[in-house]
């Protein structure tokens, strides 16, 4: 009776695991896993430590609170993830440097990545991700949501300094992972 049950799909699972491990050793000989990590610390630095980050909102001649300026480091944590996933190919590089990001912000900066966990920031930006645009239009999603956590969802100002956030940390972790 037990010879008529057929399990599907157990065999394609295994060749599966194979080839992702095959491909993470690959990536780990080529010393790009290692690189990808940095990349992820690297970044998760630059959102916890702020100084870089806020000389762009400085540029634009806000005023900025604690809380906005909390908002502002979600945002580019989020952009930085964003990027990660667009640039750094394949899929395993990514999520190496994004798991390296987070933990070093779970290590290093507890209280903030306790907003970004706990917080609906994160929330709105992931579902502001999945609506399809174009580069430009999805900054300018980013720009409005980021406009709305802060309270002031009609404020120009802060709609563009969100949209420049985003495209910042595209353009660096770009610079970054070819340079």
């Amino acid at each position: 009776m037990d010879s008529d049950i057929k399990i599907f799909g157990a065999p394609e699972k295994r060749e599966d695991l194979e080839s992702v491990a095959a491909a993470t050793e690959a990536l780990r000989e080529s010393g790009c896993l290692d690189r990808a990590k940095r990349l992820g610390r690297e970044l998760a630095s630059l959102s916890a430590q702020k100084p870089e980050l806020l000389a762009i909102a400085e540029s634009f001649d806000l005023a900025f609170s604690p809380a906005r300026e909390n908002q502002l480091q979600v945002l580019m944590v989020f952009s930085s993830q964003h990027a990660l996933r667009e640039i750094l190919v394949p899929q395993l590089l990514s999520e190496a440097a994004i798991t390296a990001m987070n933990n070093f912000l779970i290590n290093k900066s507890r209280a903030f990545w306790d907003t970004i966990s706990d917080g609906s920031a994160f929330t709105q930006y992931l579902l502001a991700e999945r609506v399809q645009a174009g580069d430009e239009e999805q900054a300018a999603q980013m720009g409005e949501v980021f406009a709305r956590v802060c309270g002031q969802e009609d404020n120009c100002d802060l709609k563009r300094l969100g949209a420049t956030v985003f495209n910042t940390a595209h353009e660096l972790v770009r610079a970054k992972w070819n340079g």
